[in-house]
C-alpha cells in the first residue's frame, strides 16, 4: 500500500506532463522566435549606429560647409549686387538638386533601416541581373554575332561556301536571258574561290542584282558582294526569302541577276 500511495502522484504528474507538455512546447518556440527576432533587430540597430557614428566627421564637415556658404550668401546679400540671371538658375537648379538629394537619402535611409541586408547589395544584385538581360537580349550590345539577317558576322573562307546563282531577268512573259546564270557561276562566283550551288532561273523577276543569304551568314554576303562588285558593280545584300531558299537548296549564299546585269554574258564574251 505504500508503494501504490508514492506512485499515484507520480502517475499523476505524468499525466499533467502529458495533456500540457505540447503548450508548454509550443510557447518556449514562439519565445526563441520572438527573442531571436529581437537580436536581429538589435544587431541592425547596431550596425546602423555604427554607421551613423562613422560618418561624424563628414557630418561635421557638411556643417562647416554649410555655414561657410550662408555667410558668403548673407555678406553678397549685404554688398554685392544683384544676381544675374544665370546665377539665378543656378541657385534653383542646386535648391531643386538638394530636395531631390534629400528626399531620395530619406527613402535610402528609412530602407536601410527597415531591411535586414545592405540596401546597397540588392541594389547591385538588380543591376547585375539587368546588364545580363540586356547583354542577353541585345547579343552583347551588337558586339556578338547572332544568328539573324541584319547584323554582321565574320566571314568565312570562300571555298567553305556554296553559292547559289539564279537568273532573275525574266518579265512580263518574256524568258529569262539564256545562260546567263551559268556564264556568271564560271566567270564571276568560281574565279573568287565561291563554290557554285544550284545554278537556275529565280522564282521571280529582279530589277538589280542582289546577294542573298541564310540567317547566319550576313558577313558572307558582304564578302561575296565585295568580291563580285569588280564584274557586277556594288551589289547589295539582303536576307533570302522563302521563294529563293527553296530554289537554292542548300546553299547558304544565292547570287540573283537581276535586269540591269541581263547583258553580262554578251559583255563577257
Amino acid at each position: 500500500m505504500h508503494l501504490i500511495d508514492r506512485i499515484g502522484p507520480i502517475l499523476g504528474s505524468v499525466k499533467l506532463i502529458d495533456r500540457y507538455g505540447p503548450i508548454v512546447g509550443i510557447v518556449a518556440f514562439v519565445g526563441l522566435a520572438v527573442l531571436a527576432f529581437l537580436l536581429f533587430q538589435e544587431a541592425r540597430e547596431v550596425r546602423r549606429l555604427r554607421e551613423w557614428a562613422g560618418r561624424a566627421p563628414e557630418r561635421a564637415a557638411e556643417a562647416a560647409e554649410a555655414q561657410l556658404a550662408a555667410s558668403e550668401a548673407r555678406e553678397e546679400a549685404v554688398s554685392g549686387p544683384p544676381p544675374t540671371r544665370w546665377q539665378r538658375l543656378r541657385a534653383r537648379l542646386g535648391a531643386w538638386r538638394g530636395r531631390i538629394a534629400g528626399s531620395f537619402g530619406s527613402a535610402w535611409q528609412e530602407l536601410d533601416r527597415r531591411s535586414p541586408v545592405d540596401p546597397r547589395i540588392v541594389l547591385a544584385a538588380i543591376v547585375a541581373l539587368a546588364l545580363a538581360a540586356a547583354v542577353v537580349l541585345t547579343s552583347g550590345f551588337g558586339l556578338i554575332g547572332s544568328g539573324g539577317g541584319g547584323k554582321t558576322q565574320a566571314a568565312r573562307p570562300p571555298s567553305s561556301i556554296k553559292v547559289a546563282v539564279l537568273n532573275g531577268t525574266q518579265e512580263n512573259g518574256v524568258q529569262a536571258v539564256a545562260g546567263l546564270a551559268s556564264a556568271v557561276a564560271h566567270k564571276v562566283v568560281k574565279p573568287a574561290g565561291y563554290r557554285a550551288g544550284p545554278v537556275t532561273n529565280a522564282p521571280g523577276s529582279f530589277a538589280t542584282t542582289v546577294v542573298m543569304f541564310k540567317p547566319g551568314h550576313g558577313g558572307d554576303a558582304k564578302a561575296l558582294a565585295t568580291a563580285v562588285q569588280p564584274k557586277l558593280g556594288k551589289t547589295p545584300t539582303q536576307s533570302m526569302t522563302g521563294s529563293t531558299q527553296s530554289v537554292a537548296g542548300k546553299a547558304k549564299l544565292a547570287l540573283v541577276i537581276g535586269l540591269d546585269d541581263s547583258r553580262f554574258a554578251q559583255s563577257s564574251g
